[in-house]
């Protein structure tokens, strides 16, 4: 069973987008006073009452705790993309990728549900009570979204997956917390929603399984399933607003990042001939992607690093390959 101090493990490594990251809009006009956007967080406890004391943080600088009304407003000072976080008893609850101004005016929408008093924080696998863990994942899930198809809000797919196509991975942070993860693209229906699976590996034994729906070009989550450990494979509760999908990089800005070409990369799926990508995200902040043909997705590496050469946290392809099925018997 997946233990609650990893899924702790994994949000301080998803935290280093907040806690290091920033945008364009931290700078500039900010300084100035000068709000061009904004945008609401509406953060809603038990009963749909107002959440009070949750803090929203955002990567252009501001940092607003919720009140009574149950509202945070943003306010940004440049086009771009952004990443916000919202917290609750020093647990991330909730995360978004956001870009403005095609997201200025909109309100989004966080809804926490507290563990039962009694919730244990292990058990072992195939018994127990499961229900700490479970409220742990569920906080997690929208930052689990972003580790698996996003970095720093844009989208790590260069080429998109075939059907069946599937790879596997290891993350690493910089506070040494570094776990596995299994992508695969299982199915397309015929109203173009598709159904992938994500598998959450830690110590090489300890394992979660997600299969999720997403809406047509993956705008939305409508469906998601899930397995712990031995468990019994259970339906996922899915609600509008908590995830947002990650933004697609143009053609010309991916030819355009290219430093070096024929580079040679090895990892553990083997040594690949690459295309050497940097995106400067942030000021002082590196976004580096390794191309190479004949990979689901066309990245066979990753990693956010300072200008300093510190890497904050980083992918590295394992394996690849194709014929990848449902497992918790989704479709």
């Amino acid at each position: 069973m997946l233990r609650l101090r990893y899924l702790k493990g994994l949000m301080l490594v998803a935290l280093l987008a907040v806690t290091t990251g920033g945008c364009g809009g931290c700078f500039g006009y900010n300084t100035m006073g000068i709000h061009l956007f904004s945008m609401k967080v509406e953060v809603k406890g038990p009963n749909n009452v107002a959440l009070v004391g949750a803090v929203v943080h955002c990567s252009c600088g501001e940092t607003v705790t919720v009140d009574t009304s149950g509202i945070a407003t943003l306010h940004f000072s440049d086009m771009g993309p952004y990443y916000i976080s919202v917290e609750y008893q020093d647990r991330v609850i909730s995360s978004y990728n956001v870009s403005m101004p095609s997201d200025g005016g909109k309100t989004l929408t966080t809804n926490y549900m507290p563990a039962p008093a009694n919730a244990g924080e292990s058990a072992p696998s195939g018994g127990g009570d499961n229900s700490g863990l479970a409220m742990m994942a569920t906080r997690l899930y929208p930052i689990l979204f972003q580790y698996m198809f996003s970095a720093y809000g844009y989208s790590l797919e260069l080429v998109p997956y075939q059907a069946g196509q599937y790879t596997n991975w290891t993350m690493s942070g910089e506070n040494g917390h570094d776990f596995e993860t299994h992508k695969a693209f299982l199915t397309q229906l015929a109203d173009g929603k598709q159904w992938w699976q994500m598998n959450y590996i830690s110590n090489k034994k300890d394992t979660m399984v997600i299969e999720v729906l997403f809406s047509e070009k993956q705008q939305s989550v409508r469906r998601m399933r899930q397995k712990w450990g031995n468990d019994a494979p259970k339906e996922v509760p899915v609600t509008e607003g908590w995830y947002t999908s990650p933004m697609q990089l143009t053609p010309e800005s991916i030819d355009g990042a290219v430093v070096k070409k024929g580079v040679s990369v090895t990892v553990a799926a083997g040594t690949f001939s690459c295309d050497q990508l940097e995106f400067g995200v942030n000021a002082g902040m590196t976004l580096r992607l390794w191309r190479a043909a004949g990979v689901p997705g066309g990245v066979v590496k990753y990693e956010m690093a300072t200008d300093k050469g510190k890497t904050l946290y980083s992918g590295e392809l394992n394996s690849f390959g194709s014929g990848a099925m449902t497992s918790l018997g989704s479709y």
